[in-house]
């Protein structure tokens, strides 16, 4: 194993947020914020279900459960279980797994930060889980499985990204296969463990209430000890082939509804093609002024309008999802996608539209960064998706936009070509 440190290295201040990056790899965010006597902290390591090998998908998953059980200081034995401990030193806590990156985090006082690192750097690597904890996880896991196939707008999200990403892992749901979630254990998840979850493939960010220096030193005392990898770090080469036609996916299921989807490929979020990209989706679909919503649901083609574009590491994808009215053929509703679509990837923005998208974007910057724990969570976005001065960088970005960036992003992305499309027929119909 690389030698131990016990030094941490400041990199540069950007944005009012300084990293830091400690000896075994580990890099550290941090932004003082004295609005109010707390502070946020969020462990993102940068692996997610994109980095499953074929027959442990669901693994990134499992495992966000499994640390939160027992760790070598923090157990039930010695009474300052994880859950409980955090709980009582009055924190809000949670984790959540993705495509890109698992992020354990928490809103405590900030004088309670020195035990929050200690506790999170105990769990980096002396996660204690054994074939008992999965066991007992493995109910919460099931039925969060059996949730996701009861929900028709999953499943057929499922199956039209399956369609449309033949190699790269985004085409397989973060919830993971059925027959790999059955065939978990113990020491797989452990090997799994022992791969990825390591300083130097992790990032800490701490906002909050507490002076730069005291930080340096509570982040160094529990973190520093801990020793780098002693393997490269596994990194993922596989790259999705251009699409080169239109895919298509139906489904019939006894739902109660049906649905129409688009998915087109995007950029990965670093590109600079992503932001006018997402600010061409914003046109189509965000909100009661949105393209979509005035050609599908104001006509009483859709009962609903959804779009998802999110910035990932990878190329990947942007979603346009009609919840059918009834009475209407989902085909329908899908010509009247196209049309608007295919209409906006020619033509383009008005610059009134571009200005509306500006101000709905820059109102949802806010509200998505308000407060240290939410501020903690977007940066823990850009940083899976790369680079974490995304997080900041953006607002200026969009401000700047102009109606030629957006619809030379909006002619090269939303091509029939690289379309696929899939339809869920309700089949009480």
């Amino acid at each position: 194993m690389k030698a131990l440190t016990s030094t941490i290295k400041k990199i540069r201040t950007a944005h009012g947020v300084r990293e830091y990056r400690l000896q075994n790899g580990l890099r550290v965010l941090y932004r003082r914020e004295k609005s109010a006597p707390v502070v946020a902290v969020c462990v993102t390591f940068h692996v997610g279900s994109r980095n499953e090998a074929a027959g442990h998908t669901g693994a990134t998953h499992i495992l966000e459960h499994l640390l939160f059980k027992d760790s070598e200081k923090f157990n039930k034995a010695s009474g300052n279980a994880i859950t409980d401990y955090l709980e009582w030193l009055g924190a809000y806590l949670n984790a959540t797994t993705w495509l890109d990156r698992t992020n354990y985090f928490e809103m405590l006082p900030a004088d309670k930060l020195e035990e929050a690192l200690a506790l999170e750097a105990d769990r980096l690597r002396g996660s204690q889980f054994n074939g008992t904890d999965l066991s007992s996880e493995m109910t919460v896991v099931r039925n969060e499985y059996e949730r996701s196939r009861n929900n028709p707008f999953e499943l057929l999200d499922e199956e039209v990204v399956a369609a449309a990403f033949t190699m790269h892992p985004y085409r397989i749901p973060t919830i993971g296969l059925k027959e790999d979630i059955e065939a978990s254990t113990a020491a797989k998840l452990r090997e799994f463990y022992d791969t990825f979850y390591w300083p130097d493939n992790a990032t800490l960010t701490v906002i909050g209430d507490v002076p730069f220096k005291t930080v340096e030193k509570l982040v160094l005392k529990p973190f520093g000890p801990i020793p780098s990898s002693p393997h490269t770090i596994p990194r993922l080469t596989v790259k999705e082939p251009a699409q080169k036609k239109l895919r298509t996916v139906r489904l019939k299921k006894p739902m109660g509804v049906s649905i129409a989807e688009l998915l087109y490929k995007a950029p990965h979020g670093r590109d600079k093609e992503f932001l006018p990209l997402y600010m061409a989706v914003m046109i189509l679909a965000g909100g009661f002024s949105s393209r979509l919503q005035k050609s599908l649901v104001d006509t009483g083609l859709a009962a609903e309008l959804m779009s998802f574009c999110h910035p990932l590491h990878d190329p990947g994808m942007i979603t346009f999802t009609a919840h059918v009215a009834g009475g209407i053929a989902p085909e329908q509703a899908m010509s009247a996608m196209r049309r608007e679509i295919a209409a906006f990837a020619k033509q383009g923005p008005t610059q009134g539209e571009l200005s509306r998208a500006k101000e709905r974007i820059l109102a949802n910057f806010s509200v998505e960064r308000d407060g240290v724990l939410n501020e903690v969570r977007v940066i823990s976005e850009a940083v899976a998706a790369g680079n974490w001065q995304l997080a900041y960088r953006a607002e200026a970005a969009v401000k700047k936009m102009t109606v030629p960036a957006v619809a030379r992003a909006a002619a090269r992305y939303l091509t029939p070509k690289g379309e696929t499309a899939g339809i869920l027929y309700d089949q009480h119909n």
